[in-house]
Order: C-alpha cells, then sequence, then structure tokens
C-alpha cells in the first residue's frame, strides 16, 4: 500500500511540474524580471562605514545565522553564501537559500544589496516489501530514497531582507561597541606605552645620571688617589731624600770627625813622637854635654893633679 502511495504521489509531482512547466512556457514571466512590477523591494541599505567594514560585518552576520560562505571576495565586494533549514513540521521537507550580497562604496557610505533565491525540496524514505502472494506486504527488503525540487525561485519577501538588514545592524553596533572599545583600549595602550616609554626614559636618564655621578666620583676619587699617591710618593721621596742627606750628611760628618780625629791622632802622635823624639834629642845632647863637660871637667881636673902629685913626689926624695 505504501508504495502505491508512493507512485501516486510521484506521478501528481511530475503533473504539476508539466503543468507548472507549461504555464511558464506560455506566459514567459522571465521576460519580465527587469521591471518595476518583479524588482525587490528593501533589499537595500546604507552604513556610514568604509567597505571593507562593511563587508567583514556582513559575512559575520551570514555565518551568525548560520549560513555557509561559498564565495567572498573583498576586491569586487560581492559576497554569496547558502544555508539549509528543516521544515519545523514536517522533517521530509527542507528548504534551502542561496544568497547573494553586493558590497560597493557610494558617495561617503556603504550600499549593501542583498538577493535571495529560496529551494524547497521533499525528501521521501519509502520501504520496500516482500509481498506475499504479490499482495500482502510481508517482509520489509530495503529502503528507497526520493529526493524532489517541489518549489524554487526568488525571495521577494521583503520581511526576509528586512530581517537580514536588521541583523546587520545589530552586527554594526556590536561592531561599533567593539570599535569604540579597542579606540579605548588602543588610548590605553597607547596611554600605557607613553607611560612605560616616559617610565623608560627617566630611568634612562636618572641611570644615565647615576652613572655620570658615578663616573664623576670614581674620577674624583681616582684623582683624590692619584693626587694622595703621587703626595705619598713625594713626600716619601723627600723623606727618603731627606733621610738619605742626613744619612750622607752625618756620613761626611762621623767620615770628617774620624778623619779629623785620626789626623789629631795622628798630629798628636807625630807631635808626640816628635817632642819625644826632640826630648831623647835634647836628653842625648845633655847627656852628651853633660859627659862634655865631665870630660872638660876631667880635663881640667888632671892638669891640676899632676901639679899636686908632682910636689907630693918631690917631697919625699927631699926628705
Amino acid at each position: 500500500m505504501r508504495k502505491s502511495e508512493s507512485k501516486l504521489l510521484r506521478f501528481l509531482l511530475c503533473m504539476a511540474i508539466i503543468v507548472l512547466t507549461g504555464c511558464a512556457g506560455n506566459y514567459q514571466e522571465y521576460q519580465k524580471a527587469f521591471d518595476r512590477e518583479h524588482s525587490l523591494t528593501q533589499n537595500q541599505y546604507s552604513f556610514n562605514h568604509s567597505p571593507d567594514a562593511v563587508f567583514k560585518i556582513v559575512k559575520q552576520t551570514f555565518i551568525q545565522q548560520g549560513f555557509t560562505i561559498e564565495n567572498a571576495d573583498l576586491n569586487s565586494g560581492i559576497i554569496k553564501a547558502v544555508r539549509t533549514m528543516q521544515d519545523t513540521e514536517n522533517k521530509e521537507i527542507s528548504y534551502t537559500i542561496h544568497a547573494s550580497a553586493d558590497i560597493s562604496a557610494v558617495a561617503e557610505e556603504t550600499n549593501v544589496s542583498l538577493a535571495a533565491s529560496e529551494q524547497t525540496t521533499l525528501h521521501r524514505a519509502t520501504t520496500t516489501w516482500w509481498h506475499l502472494f504479490w499482495i500482502i506486504p510481508l517482509i520489509p527488503t530495503g529502503t528507497e530514497y526520493q529526493t524532489l525540487v517541489i518549489k524554487e525561485g526568488d525571495v521577494t519577501d521583503p520581511s526576509f531582507y528586512t530581517d537580514f538588514f536588521n541583523s546587520t545592524k545589530v552586527s554594526v553596533t556590536k561592531y561599533e561597541m567593539a570599535e569604540k572599545a579597542a579606540a579605548v583600549k588602543a588610548a590605553e595602550k597607547a596611554k600605557a606605552e607613553r607611560l612605560a616609554a616616559e617610565k623608560a626614559e627617566a630611568e634612562r636618564l636618572a641611570a644615565e645620571k647615576a652613572a655620570a655621578e658615578k663616573a664623576e666620583a670614581e674620577r674624583l676619587a681616582a684623582e683624590k688617589a692619584a693626587a694622595e699617591k703621587a703626595e705619598a710618593e713625594r713626600l716619601a721621596a723627600e723623606k727618603a731624600a731627606a733621610e738619605k742627606a742626613e744619612a750622607e750628611r752625618l756620613a761626611a760628618e762621623k767620615a770628617a770627625a774620624e778623619k779629623a780625629e785620626a789626623e789629631r791622632l795622628a798630629a798628636e802622635k807625630a807631635a808626640a813622637e816628635k817632642a819625644e823624639a826632640e826630648a831623647k834629642a835634647a836628653s842625648k845632647n845633655a847627656d852628651a854635654k853633660k859627659k862634655a863637660a865631665k870630660k872638660k871637667v876631667a880635663a881640667k881636673k888632671k892638669p891640676a893633679e899632676k901639679k899636686e902629685a908632682a910636689p907630693a913626689e918631690v917631697a919625699p926624695a927631699t926628705k
């Protein structure tokens, strides 16, 4: 029974498609594609943002609404997206929406134009049965899946485009808030960087000042140390020179004193020796004079003694 119903449904769908095709062929509606009556309404909106920003916002709006981005060309400003939705009441029916957005700069604004087409598809799963006596279905033998496009055409309902642009406006508001937050964050970051740079500059100047002061202090300390060392060396040299001069003076005085003493002693010795020699000589001369005097006295005594001896000798003879 289920198979018979499926065949009947397919027959009716085919007849409906043939009838619709025939009607379309008779009326040739495609020739009115560009007349005012068939043009879309409320499918354009302008934003006070750059084309690049609006391009990103529109792309985000598609993605947030469940669309898959098929193509996004920033240079041409074209975004193509598709979304498949399940019917909430009939799970066998799905809707495929193809949307194209054009983002173009118009004067100082950015214009967004949207066009969409919708395709309604019927998905049927039919169970095949083994029939007893070709009449009574008894055992399931498999499943047949059928997909039929039962409706297809442009989306002309203004509410569709209104909903899209309302969602885009919300995204624009979020973008503006994010932009302002980013600007505040960038300002805070710039301020922090400026403060950090000022702090770094202050630290650099303080470091340079400290280094300069340290270098100056080290230079003064080195100069002072060098001056003190030079003064100490000068004083040490002067002291050494004075000590050397004093030692040389004392040595010279000692040598002169020793020489004078030696000369004095030598002179005294020589004088003593001379005096002694003169004394000896004088003594010798005195002795010689004494001897000479004695000899002279002796010489004077001998004639007297002879004279005295002569009368004595004479006297006995006379007697």
